[in-house]
């Protein structure tokens, strides 16, 4: 014989159910926001490939979404870099490179090494129907090695460097750390870094470039070091004898900077896109042919594994 209560906690249990209900849809992501949680980190690490896109499609997002000029403007509204992260990073490429170019130059002049010192040259010759052959040299510099070297290297670290702290990918979205409890604290603490970084930049190339103008007004030594002691600032620093063409040297670096944006990093980015440096084998130098690769991994093995959990 049922209780007088029974039905009273019959219909309390399907509320409860009802209500626990309306609260796991309510929790359940929407469409944009798992969307996001897929795209955000390849977003962040640079992918070459989304899901979905064709050739043509992953070119575009690739360098929109990675051009220090275009991506300002053209980025993807999911990326996890907005505005003022792209000039911050912009600005901090272009102070780094007008540091470490001078840096190397003051470094051959401090030390007494001739930066015009020839390593090696390459000699080519051209026939012609007159059967006078014209042969040209290019002399490859102990000063160009050093700026391909030392000071593309260090500038290419320093730039994917400060990308990836303000990107902060694993803190983001579908990374590795989304669900932890600090995450919005290291994704800050990756910002302000990289802030720290840029400003250190900006301090650092300032100085040199005085110093360069310096050299370029007729000094005959680097005034940080004289018999072996700092050289007081007000003294680097000391502007009444500058004029405006010694500074043109920046002008030059600007146009240089401007021509490698506009010019050589899409062609460079397009060959690592293609992946024929890495035979479509290895990571990053795979290009996109690699990710696909990759993604046809994953997709095949969550294929051949949820067949097992449904067992």
């Amino acid at each position: 014989m049922p209780f007088p209560n029974d039905a009273g906690s019959v219909a309390s249990i399907s509320t409860h159910q009802r209500v626990h209900e309306i609260y796991h849809r309510s929790k359940l992501p929407t469409r944009e926001e798992e969307l996001a949680r897929r795209i955000v980190p390849k977003l962040a690490s640079r992918a070459y490939h989304l899901p979905g896109n064709n050739l043509r499609q992953d070119w575009i997002q690739y360098m929109c979404n990675n051009h220090p000029v275009i991506g300002i403007c053209c980025h993807h509204k999911f990326h996890p870099l907005k505005l003022r992260q792209r000039l911050l990073i912009l600005l901090g490429s272009f102070a780094f490179g007008v540091g470490i170019t001078n840096a190397i130059y003051l470094w051959f002049l401090g030390s007494g090494r001739n930066e015009e010192e020839e390593v090696f040259a390459v000699n080519w010759s051209s026939s012609q129907e007159s059967n006078n052959n014209n042969s040209q040299t290019y002399s490859v510099t102990s000063g160009l090695i050093a700026l391909v070297t030392v000071g593309s290297g260090s500038h290419a670290i320093f730039d994917r460097f400060v990308w990836s702290l303000s990107a902060c990918g694993c803190c983001l979205p579908g990374g590795l750390f989304e669900n932890l409890c600090f995450r919005n604290c290291c994704k800050s603490l990756g910002y302000y870094i990289a802030v720290f970084l840029v400003v250190a930049a900006l301090a650092l190339a300032t100085c040199i470039v005085v110093v360069r103008a310096g050299m370029e007004e007729g000094q005959t030594h680097v005034p940080f070091f004289q018999n072996g002691t700092m050289v007081d600032l007000e003294e680097i620093f000391n502007f009444d004898d500058l004029d405006v063409q010694d500074y043109s040297f920046v002008k030059g670096y600007a146009i240089e900077f401007a021509v490698s944006l506009f010019v050589y990093y899409p062609l460079f980015e397009t060959i690592l896109f293609s992946g024929i440096l890495g035979c479509s084998r290895i990571p990053i130098l795979g290009g996109r042919p690699y990710a696909m690769k990759q993604e046809a991994k994953m997709f095949s093995g969550s294929r051949s594994v949820s067949p097992a959990q449904h067992v």
